[in-house]
């Protein structure tokens, strides 16, 4: 009772202080406080008039003190008002020296109610001002590990929102209700807008009508009008931004500031940090067992597994509506599968083997592809069958004869079925969490084994030989064949989740499928899920493209990190994830690989790969060879078979000896010792006949005659070195050389 006494008492306070202002100055009455609404200081029929009465406004409550304006929904849509009205006041004015005061004046916010989007213009020197102070009793504390920021924004995007962006697969002439066939139905809806790019055409502007799939080519399809042919290889596209916040902040006068998102138009000069964060720490960071320590930026990278588990309540293929029962939705999401987990109407008989190419995404690669029946099965460029060329990805997915596969699986789902190969940590419910891939073909062999295709994605819907396994050990190769299980299992995209995400509806809407109508189709307690994306692209956390075009003075790095303190510290980068050893990282990780392939891949041309350009107080360049294992260096050399010859160099961990192989090592000389030697060999050194007393001189004199001398002749007798010294040495022979003598030397200090 004593709050609303309060507020009662507020609200008439601040229109008593309203009334008192308007009898002393030119105010209109039939404001809130300091509230006005534009068309209570004049007409503002036209952007002329809205303008005047805006100015007359804006004196009458700067002069008031400071307070808002209400632009009404009536106001002229083409009028832009500029809320430069607060002002930097200097007693005495510019241009006179200031001498006295030097502040900013009242301010005014205006608030613009025209058009779909509510604007606030803010006053232009001091912007708005958020303030919160936490200052609990003595005695009361926060929540248990709850966040308190000052402001919360969200944002929940349901339905209307799309991110498509992939090839029309068949022309399409200009008329109504036309077929446009696409690379995949995923990311598609009824009313979504597309965008058909071509080069050197008009871009139509097509609203999808509805769905299809054509079973007669296996492929899908939207219903659009257009009014111009539409050439086969268009790319279909359309995405949107439902972004949480947009900041932008144009600069066109000399000044440095910082923002915080992060599209910035400069066009003058000034410092600019588009992020500043800067931590000024008084020692104690780190709190009793925690372990963030204090960071600056941090990305922490988590995949999601908690995918949408219900049963069918009712399917309805009329309105393309299946209400669910069992769940909340609330991990529901368009452009995924919902998959049928009926066994009844799976297919599961037979084996399958899965052969996984070299390289998914490099049809040129030299490493060597796996090799299953004296044939490999490497990525190519292909004509597909609609004629455009496209990049296959390589690999087999092979069924064994007994295995019920027809053309009746296209567009259905296929996942291997190993324990090995589900989804780790992905049990929940009693149900393991499977990768389902989208069959794309189906080709039967002589030998009655079936052969399927995927579609995997890499920019835009690709037909793929096989899934990417998590075990090395689960892929067949000739001398190691791996009969794996599989299921198939109807699937179906969901394209709208809007009445099924925590919605009491517990509706989604799903695409045209080909076995509509067929002893597949969802049924009542039909048990279903909607699977994760079998091949993400991981999240990057860090990105910079540069598209500079103008060389510049300072030698600008990407990264900037610099040690200005009194103290070292122990690394400037560190590379963590792993057990540091190779044989337990493939023996024991879930994949069977380590846990990075490439820790630094340098794929662009540079003057200088590395560079030290200071002391390097022990080594510039540490192999501390752990667990018993050498760390080569290699090197490509030439090609067999178009793979690749492999020269490389290690170092013995046990005596510390050079190890080379692919070639030979060239050099100046041999040495065993701190002084390196300057010679290595000659070779049929000719020797006058007769001759029994032979000099060798070094090309260039060794630092003493501290060496090793090492001697073949082409005649039978014994022979010794009578002689060294750093220009060279001489050789004694017991019987005198005969005609087309010759000897060969080398030596190694």
């Amino acid at each position: 009772m004593l709050k609303i006494k309060c507020l009662l008492a507020g609200v008439v306070g601040l229109l008593v202080s309203n009334l008192a202002v308007v009898a002393q100055t030119n105010l209109p009455a039939g404001g809130l406080g300091s509230f006005f609404s534009l068309d209570q200081f004049g007409p503002i029929g036209t952007a002329a008039e809205a303008e005047s009465t805006y100015r007359k406004a804006a004196d009458a409550i700067l002069a008031a003190g400071g307070g808002v304006i209400l632009i009404p929904p009536q106001a002229p849509p083409a009028w832009r008002p500029k809320n430069n009205i607060q002002q930097s006041l200097r007693v005495p004015p510019a241009p006179e020296q200031t001498t006295g005061r030097w502040y900013t004046g009242p301010q005014v916010t205006v608030i613009d109610g025209r058009g779909p989007t509510l604007k606030f213009l803010t006053p232009q020197i001091k912007g708005m001002e958020f303030e919160r102070v936490l200052d609990l009793p003595p005695g009361d504390s926060l929540l248990h590990w709850d966040y308190h920021p000052i402001l919360t924004i969200k944002n929940t995007t349901l339905r209307g929102s799309g991110s498509y962006h992939d090839w029309l697969q068949e022309a399409v002439p200009a008329g109504k209700d036309r077929r446009f066939y696409v690379a995949t139905i995923r990311g598609i809806f009824p009313g979504m807008f597309l965008n058909a790019l071509a080069w050197g055409g008009p871009v139509p502007r097509l609203c999808i009508k509805s769905l299809g799939f054509d079973k007669e080519k296996k492929m899908w399809y939207f219903v659009a009008d257009t009014n111009v042919d539409v050439q086969k290889g268009a790319i279909m596209s359309n995405k949107h931004h439902t972004n949480l916040l947009s900041l932008e902040s144009s600069s066109h006068t000399e000044n440095q500031t910082f923002d915080v998102r992060m599209w910035r138009y400069k066009y003058s000069q000034g410092d600019t940090y588009l992020f500043d964060a800067r931590f000024k720490y008084m020692s104690d960071v780190h709190s009793t067992a925690g372990d963030e320590n204090g960071v600056l930026y941090a990305a922490f990278i988590e995949p999601l597994l908690n995918i949408f588990r219900g049963q069918v309540e009712k399917w309805d293929p009329a309105t393309s509506q299946l209400v669910y029962k069992g769940s909340d939705g609330a991990t529901l999401g368009s452009g995924r599968p919902l998959i049928n987990l009926n066994p009844a109407k799976w297919t599961t008989n037979g084996t399958v083997v899965i052969v996984q190419p070299a390289s998914w995404t490099d049809y040129t690669s030299m490493i060597e592809n796996p090799v299953y029946k004296g044939k490999s099965y490497p990525t190519t460029l292909v004509t597909n069958h609609v004629g455009l060329t496209v990049l296959r990805m390589g690999g087999l997915i092979r069924f064994s004869a007994d295995a019920p596969i027809t053309d009746e699986v296209i567009g259905q789902y296929f996942a291997v079925d190993s324990p090995s190969e589900y989804v780790p940590g992905g049990q929940f419910g009693g149900v393991n969490l499977r990768r389902w891939y989208l069959i794309d073909s189906v080709t039967k062999n002589a030998d009655g084994t079936k052969d399927i295709t995927i579609v995997r994605h890499w920019w835009g819907a690709k037909s793929a030989g096989a899934p990417m396994l998590y075990k090395k050990s689960n892929a067949t190769r000739d001398g190691h064949e791996v009969p794996l299980r599989y299921v198939i299992a109807p699937g179906v995209n969901v394209y709208d989740v809007s009445m099924g995400v925590k919605d009491p509806r517990r509706t989604v809407k799903l695409s045209p499928f080909p076995f509509a109508g067929t002893k597949l189709d969802f049924a009542p307690n039909d048990p279903v899920e909607q699977a994760i994306g079998p091949d993400p692209f991981k999240p990057i956390s860090f990105r910079t493209w540069m598209w500079d075009a103008v060389p510049g003075a300072f030698p600008a790095p990407v990264f900037d990190i610099g040690n200005n303190g009194q103290v070292m510290r122990e690394y400037l980068m560190q590379v963590r994830g792993g057990s540091g050893s190779i044989v337990r990282d493939t023996t024991t990780k879930f994949d069977e690989n380590p846990a990075w392939d490439k820790l630094i891949s340098f794929d662009s041309t540079c003057n200088i790969g590395l560079r030290f350009g200071a002391d390097t107080g022990d080594a510039a360049i540490l192999f501390t060879q752990p667990n018993s294992r050498v760390q080569p260096i290699k090197w490509y050399y030439g090609e067999t078979n178009q793979l690749p010859k492999v020269a490389a160099l290690t170092v013995s961990r046990e005596t510390g000896d050079f190890n080379f192989t692919g070639g030979l090592v060239t050099g100046a000389g041999l040495s065993g010792g701190d002084k390196p030697a300057r010679n290595l060999r000659g070779l049929n050194v000719a020797v006058k006949a007769g001759e029994t007393k032979f000099p060798v001189k070094f090309p260039v004199a060794e630092a003493d005659d501290a060496y090793g001398v090492f001697i073949e002749q082409s005649w039978i007798g014994n022979r010794a070195i009578v002689k060294k010294e750093a220009t060279g040495f001489t050789v004694e022979f017991e019987k005198p050389a005969p005609a087309n003598a010759k000897i060969d030397w080398f030596i190694v200090r």
